[in-house]
């Protein structure tokens, strides 16, 4: 039985309603000790702490701290400094500190001359004073985040070309062939074959253990015609009885942020 799976990061980016922050202790008019808070509001996020930087505060540095959705606040480990590029790595939001995805972020621009846009990869009142004197207001630059989905991909595998042969008691004797990928309209990196069964329903963190524990895995670019080989399926001296599992877990990367997709088999006698 040949079934199709596929896990993304485990957070739609429809259902975020605002992330938060730390401004950093040069943002002027923030305090010194850089634990200032902001948010940027997407669809009913809360009210209030919304993001702004005054008008050409380039040493103001901000930080990416949580994502928050209806269901909960994702808290992310570490915060993502915010610059014009992603950074170097993905941090992991954790939701009641179970890891769930992992995010990274960059902002439009370090000026702070015109309004900015976070991009989010899954993202003082007026006054015056008695005359003669007035005194001025800050002018501000306010931002906006576009939240985004790293796609799981979308293979799909024919073991037609897949050879078993067995005893009398349904013990595996031998393997040959091999297991044919055929990419879809989203593709991946890397592969691992894992010695047991997941599901759509599997966290991330599980997701990552086997991937990471799987004795077969490498890069799709180094298979022939992305063939996976029988012998890397480790079915030999297996019981057929048993209906022994395996998932093939493809992993698709965008800037440190990985989603998953499962190919799942149940080998029978």
């Amino acid at each position: 039985m040949d079934i199709l799976n596929q896990t993304k990061s485990a957070l739609s980016a429809a259902s975020i309603t605002s992330i938060t922050g730390t401004y950093g202790a040069a943002c002027d008019g923030r305090s010194v000790s850089g634990n200032d808070t902001w948010t940027i509001s997407i669809s009913g996020g809360p009210a209030g702490d919304e993001l702004s930087v005054r008008r050409h505060d380039t040493d103001c540095v901000l930080s990416v701290d949580d994502i928050v959705t209806a269901g909960g606040t994702y808290v992310g480990s570490p915060a993502i400094d915010l610059a014009t590029s992603y950074a170097g790595s993905a941090s992991a939001f954790a939701l009641s500190g179970t890891l769930t995805f992992y995010g990274n972020a960059k902002i439009s621009a370090l000026a702070y001359d015109t309004n900015f846009t976070i991009t989010l990869l899954v993202s003082d009142a007026p006054g015056a004073s008695a005359a003669p004197d007035k005194g001025a207001s800050f002018d501000t630059e306010n931002g906006t985040v576009t939240p985004g989905n790293v796609s799981a991909s979308d293979y799909t595998i024919d073991y037609s070309g897949f050879g078993i042969q067995k005893d009398v008691d349904n013990v595996v004797q031998s393997v040959s062939g091999y297991g044919q990928l055929t990419a879809g309209s989203a593709t991946g990196q890397d592969y691992a074959i894992y010695e047991g069964d997941l599901t759509g329903a599997s966290t991330l963190a599980a997701v990552e253990t086997a991937y990471s524990g799987a004795a077969s895995h490498g890069s799709l670019s180094a298979l022939t015609t992305l063939e996976l080989q029988a012998a890397d399926f480790n079915l030999v001296s297996l019981d057929l009885d048993n209906s022994p599992q395996r998932t093939v877990i493809i992993r698709n990367t965008d800037q440190g942020v990985s989603a998953y997709q499962l190919l799942r088999i149940t080998f029978v006698p």
